[in-house]
């Protein structure tokens, strides 16, 4: 099947129609044409929750095709692998910030900066490789030398989606997003009639990367012929992105490699099914927080983040209600009866998402806005959530949870305290220009 690259009309109609070396600048649509763009939001929105909702059925034939104990080592290692992957999540910022920009300088797709990263990455897992097996409790080294590969591929995906962002090719980046999940969905599939062991469900999950990668490359060929691979301090921003993004990354990942170390290895897995669904609120509303990155630089920064937010929390609350319903439903129907008693770790872990989601609209706004105080209250937050457990609270799942909960919930309140403060002074600004504006007018003959 061929993947048509070329741009709609509705997508590019949320771009600038004077498109800067041949690629298209996203700008601020002007008030009569928003409709269109509010739609392909709304879009990129049900392709992530698709997405999110496609994870949902990979953990389901994951988690029964492995089994407790082998699924909270598999668990542990992706989860371990989802924060060597921050740079894919940073390429996707800061790259949709570059492509939207008007200057020539700062325009790059950064594939070739992502492709050293991932190799790099690729090159220390595989040389740590026996240590991470005995850390997680894997059957074979070949397992996390799998995982480092997929950084590869999903570091350059990374960067496609960043381009396609930075276009407001929105129809695209969700067909890019929903490709992902289902390229996963396949492997998963596979594993489950196959019965595949750790190692072998790791090796699909690489294949299913690298199929996603092509078809990133199929979608942004024009883009990538018309804009430099490299680009002016991109190596710099990259760093400090990478430092607020792995302080969010490291803040939803680190419960579960704290469980897998001190809870026994069926525990492990349970509280690894219940973090899916924390997981599912989180990532499922990451479409919000992506939609408010090319706008904090606009005077409404401050009251779109306050909606952002207010959103959020809404679809939190009702993920609450929804799972509050019936958990013990929720976790079997996720993982088998062999989860049936890990039903209120999963609506613990809902709430616990519901922060974290939080969370995650101020920490997108700040690499929006390349702002870094929020990320260093976040990395507080997870140095003090790891030694509370280690020293303290690790005696089963729950005192793990409520750990986690209590500092996500803290960085959530941070942030919301930043924007509350912004928009003040953004209201105290506009109140006294207008001000001003009268009274000049009075003044007038």
């Amino acid at each position: 099947m061929t993947i048509d690259a070329s741009n709609s009309s509705h997508e590019r109609t949320a771009a600038n129609p004077e498109p800067v070396n041949g690629v298209p600048q996203a700008t601020e649509v002007p008030a009569d044409r928003k409709s269109p763009g509010a739609v392909l939001g709304a879009v990129l929105g049900v392709a992530m929750g698709l997405s999110n909702a496609l994870g949902y059925l990979i953990v389901l034939l994951l988690s029964r095709t492995l089994g407790p104990e082998d699924f909270g080592g598999y668990s542990a290692l992706s989860t371990f692998g989802v924060m060597l992957a921050i740079p894919a999540g940073a390429f996707q910022v800061v790259i949709a910030r570059r492509v939207a920009s008007s200057s020539h300088n700062e325009m790059t797709t950064g594939l070739r900066l992502a492709a050293g990263v991932s190799l790099g990455l690729f090159a220390t897992i595989a040389i740590a490789s026996t240590g991470l097996r005995q850390v997680f409790h894997l059957s074979s080294a070949w397992s996390a030398v799998l995982m480092g590969a997929m950084l590869v591929p999903m570091t350059v995906t990374g960067c496609f989606q960043g381009i396609l962002l930075g276009t407001h090719r929105l129809r695209a980046l969700s067909l890019l997003y929903v490709a992902t999940a289902t390229t996963r969905l396949g492997a998963a599939l596979l594993a489950a009639v196959l019965g595949f062991s750790v190692l072998e469900v790791v090796a699909a999950m690489f294949v299913a990367g690298v199929v996603t990668a092509v078809v990133g490359t199929a979608l942004c060929r024009t883009e990538v012929r018309a804009i430099g691979t490299s680009g002016q301090h991109l190596a710099g921003e990259m760093l400090r992105s990478n430092s607020t993004l792995a302080a969010l990354i490291s803040l939803t990942s680190v419960d579960v490699l704290l469980a897998r170390h001190y809870l026994s290895p069926h525990a492990s897995g349970g509280y690894a099914l219940a973090s899916t669904f924390g997981r599912a609120i989180c990532w499922g509303t990451q479409f919000v927080a992506l939609i408010l990155v090319p706008r904090m630089r606009s005077s409404d920064a401050a009251r779109a983040l306050l909606k952002a937010n207010g959103l959020v929390f809404g679809i939190g609350l009702f993920g609450l209600f929804v799972v509050s319903l019936n958990p013990g439903f929720w976790v079997r129907l996720a993982g088998g009866s062999q989860y049936a008693g890990y039903g209120h770790l999963a609506q613990a872990c809902v709430l616990l998402g519901s922060a974290w989601a939080l969370a995650q609209v101020s920490l997108f706004s700040e690499m929006g806005a390349r702002e870094h105080t929020l990320g260093v209250v976040t990395w507080t937050a997870v140095v003090i959530e790891t030694l509370a457990v280690s020293v303290f609270w690790h005696r089963n799942a729950a005192e793990i949870v409520t750990v986690s909960m209590v500092c996500a919930f803290g960085v959530a309140a941070c942030g919301l305290i930043r924007i509350s403060i912004r928009h003040t002074r953004f209201r105290m600004s506009t109140l006294a220009q207008e001000s001003a504006l009268i009274a000049t007018d009075r003044v007038r003959p």
